[in-house]
């Protein structure tokens, strides 16, 4: 087992499981204080999972802005200086209000958002990829619907049951803004911190830097000069890593910043984002895994895929089982591998 199993304790609703990483002297790269970990670097000042390959100029430059746009004492600067490089380098029109970009979509979508409606989280990423001029599109997982407003209005549900079926059914709605400049300071990741309305990409700084860099870091509200940081729940840990595994799975470049000392998170919340990454494939959920196991917060074993599935398929069943994704094969091979079969 690769981390330290520092509580594991039965709620009445659900199982929680906390998880104290085991550090271990591995040979890598890093380029501040470093404590080694199972196969990549996390270093003390920062608590980074590291990229596997050499940045390239412009990655690392975008990093090296968002760092200082984080710690500087006169960010007013240093956001001039961040603008003009991404200006210069995706060569696109940005304008600025508030504490947001304004920036004009470069291409049509193959899906018709309804006037007045937008798109968030992975839809409004990809959107925000394809205009920085990053790659080419790939097709969003889902559709994640927003509308600026304070007011729902029936349409509300007719078009989200129509665009985002089946998280409809699940309970999904869309999504109210009431003002956009809190709406991004809300945002869980900066990755995140962007969302298209009216073809209209509407993001932090930070956000399009990280999206630069491919980096994947806790959102910080960023007052003034004093910076807090980021709390962290064990349910956007995971978030992190499975962004992680589908960047490195596309041969992507990703970091994963602000890692915390100590992490708690539920049984529902790992069968969650490991049904997620069974969506983009076999592969992303292996490599989420795995990412979990160096990082100790699973212990490492052989087949980790079928021994998650073993271990979660309790949460399979029932009305809302975690699982729909998850191909039937896999389940049949599992039963054959129990020993109550």
């Amino acid at each position: 087992m690769l981390g330290d199993l520092s509580t594991l304790s039965q709620s009445s609703e659900s199982l929680f499981l906390s998880f104290k990483p085991a550090l271990r002297p591995q040979p890598n790269l890093c380029d501040r204080r470093e404590v080694w970990i199972q196969g990549s670097i996390l270093s003390t000042s920062q608590r980074a999972l590291l990229p596997e390959r050499k940045l390239s100029p412009e990655q690392a430059h975008a990093q090296d802005l968002a760092k200082a746009l984080i710690q500087s004492h006169n960010a007013r600067h240093i956001a001039q200086q961040a603008l003009e490089f991404v200006r210069d380098l995706c060569a696109i029109e940005v304008a600025t209000e508030e504490d947001y970009l304004i920036i004009p979509v470069r291409a049509p979508r193959s899906i018709e958002i309804p006037h007045g409606y937008g798109i968030k989280g992975g839809a409004a990423r990809e959107e925000l990829v394809v205009t920085l001029g990053l790659r080419e599109r790939r097709e969003p997982r889902d559709i994640d619907l927003v509308r600026r407003g304070h007011h729902r209005l029936p349409a509300d549900d007719e078009i989200a049951r129509k665009i985002m079926a089946r998280d409809f059914e699940l309970g999904a709605r869309v999504e109210l803004i009431r003002a956009l400049d809190g709406y991004l300071n809300s945002r869980d990741l900066t990755i995140n911190e962007v969302v298209l309305i009216d073809d209209i990409l509407y993001s932090s700084l930070l956000g399009v830097l990280d999206t630069l860099g491919q980096t994947i870091r806790p959102s910080r509200y960023r007052g003034g000069t004093l910076h807090r940081k980021p709390s962290l729940h064990g349910q956007s840990l995971l978030k992190m890593i499975r962004l992680y595994a589908e960047g490195a799975c596309n041969n992507e470049n990703w970091s994963i910043i602000g890692i915390p000392e100590e992490v708690t998170f539920r049984e529902f919340d790992l069968a969650v984002h490991l049904n997620k990454a069974f969506q983009s494939g076999i592969d992303v959920a292996d490599r989420f895994l795995h990412t979990c196991e160096l990082l100790s917060l699973l212990p490492a074993t052989g087949s980790r895929v079928l021994n998650a599935l073993q271990e979660l398929e309790h949460l399979r069943h029932g009305e809302r089982g975690l699982f729909p994704d998850v191909p039937l094969d896999m389940w049949h091979h599992i039963k054959g591998l129990s020993p109550q079969e």
